[in-house]
């Protein structure tokens, strides 16, 4: 993972973990409209944090600054829970977005939520980009202490299903998704959801 500091050095020329940072605008707005278009811009953090696309474009940098902040302990946001925020960038251009939750403190993320969750924008999807951004979030796992990580996905997302599973990920269970929790994610069907958990060790990532 990169500072946002190195990052204003110049554009990058490496699939990387970086800290969200003011020099990938042009590129984070495309991929939030992107989303927005698909009604998926929660996968951003946008709207959890008060930002349409439009209040994006006017207020970036005061976006960027409450997305590092979720990490912040002293300032727990009201989820009540570590967030460490980071996007996958390619020559420099944003190409998706994964978040990193070292504790699983509340009932949520020990049942449906886990300690990773990441999103690829739509125009970069099949790819490759999804296996590289699990990838790289286990490292970043692994650097802060973890040894070992739940992850989740629908039982319809195949695509997730096989990311997990080339990263390592054993399943544990299948789990139904209560209405109300359905509702907090923004999820609009009344059609049940099955969450599979997913555990992958951590152990064998010294490099």
């Amino acid at each position: 993972m990169t500072s946002p500091e190195s990052a204003l050095v110049g554009v990058l020329d490496a699939i990387s973990l970086e800290t969200p940072a003011e020099i990938f605008r042009e590129s984070f707005i495309d991929g939030a409209t992107s989303f927005a278009a698909e009604k998926r811009l929660e996968s951003t953090y946008a709207p959890f944090l008060g930002y349409d696309v439009h209040r994006l474009r006017r207020e970036f940098g005061t976006f960027v600054w409450d997305l590092r902040q979720l990490a912040d302990s002293s300032r727990l946001h009201s989820s009540g829970y570590r967030d460490h925020v980071y996007w996958l960038i390619d020559d420099g251009e944003y190409i998706g977005q994964c978040s990193i939750r070292p504790e699983l403190g509340t009932p949520y993320l020990i049942t449906y939520g886990g300690h990773i969750g990441y999103s690829i924008r739509p125009d970069r999807r099949r790819q490759g980009y999804g296996r590289r951004i699990l990838d790289l979030a286990l490292d970043e796992c692994y650097s802060l202490g973890m040894e070992r990580v739940l992850i989740t996905c629908d039982e319809d997302n195949q695509p997730s299903r096989r990311i997990i599973e080339s990263n390592g990920g054993q399943f544990e269970s299948g789990l139904t998704m209560d209405r109300a929790v359905r509702r907090a994610e923004g999820r609009k069907s009344d059609t049940d959801i099955q969450k599979l958990r997913y555990w992958i060790e951590l152990g064998d990532r010294r490099r």
